[in-house]
């Protein structure tokens, strides 16, 4: 298989470490024409060239940018020029029995993805997080490094839950939502608001 990478910040540092085994890997990015990553180097083709033409040579392509805006645009210009997606899952994560990962998402190193759990689209399950049994994650949505999720929560879509944060079982997140590092969410979260604290609090907004 030959992948296409569009992204080449830290995010794309982490998504290398799972596909560094590949035979052919292409990376492209709207700016930088060097891509650096331990002892390695490649070189970086203009995003360009990947929304205008090598479609016949590459077998599937995966976006590995942080921000979930930008994230968003890019996941869905590729589907509109029809791309294969793909979906990348460490080696070294865990998904229960029952669990579902859709298009273009990432799970990373040490996460833990439980029984009957649903990702969406184009998210990023970041290391170490934990997402309990029959937990919702709609598309878009970046869950932190070490974050902590109970059973049977739902998180819309764009969301942005932050390092180490913890949410507790049954609560219903809507879409737009950013938990700051560190918080605990207690209760239901209405859409397009932030919230940071022990217990998390409604503050000034703040969008991923």
């Amino acid at each position: 298989m030959t992948l296409a990478i569009l992204g080449t910040g830290g995010h794309a540092k982490s998504v290398y470490d799972i596909v560094k085994n590949k035979k052919k890997i292409y990376f492209f990015d709207k700016e930088k024409t060097i891509f650096k990553v331990g002892d390695k180097k490649f070189k970086v083709k203009s995003e360009h060239e990947l929304l205008n033409g090598h479609k016949k040579e590459i077998s599937k392509v995966i976006v590995t940018i942080g921000n979930n805006k930008i994230r968003q645009k890019k996941f869905n210009i590729l589907k509109k020029l029809k791309y294969k997606i793909a979906t990348l899952i460490h080696l070294k994560s865990y998904c229960g029995y029952g669990a579902t990962i859709d298009e273009g998402t990432v799970v990373m190193q040490g996460s833990l993805i439980n029984t009957n759990s649903q990702v969406g689209k184009n998210c990023i399950i970041n290391s170490h997080a934990s997402i309990d049994h029959d937990c919702l994650i709609k598309d878009h949505t970046h869950i932190c490094p070490g974050v902590i999720i109970g059973g049977n929560v739902k998180i819309g879509k764009n969301c942005w839950i932050g390092l180490g944060s913890k949410i507790i079982e049954n609560c219903i997140i809507g879409d737009n939502v950013y938990v700051a590092a560190g918080a605990v969410v207690t209760k239901n979260l209405k859409p397009n608001t932030f919230v940071k604290g022990v217990p998390a609090k409604y503050a000034k907004k703040r969008m991923a």
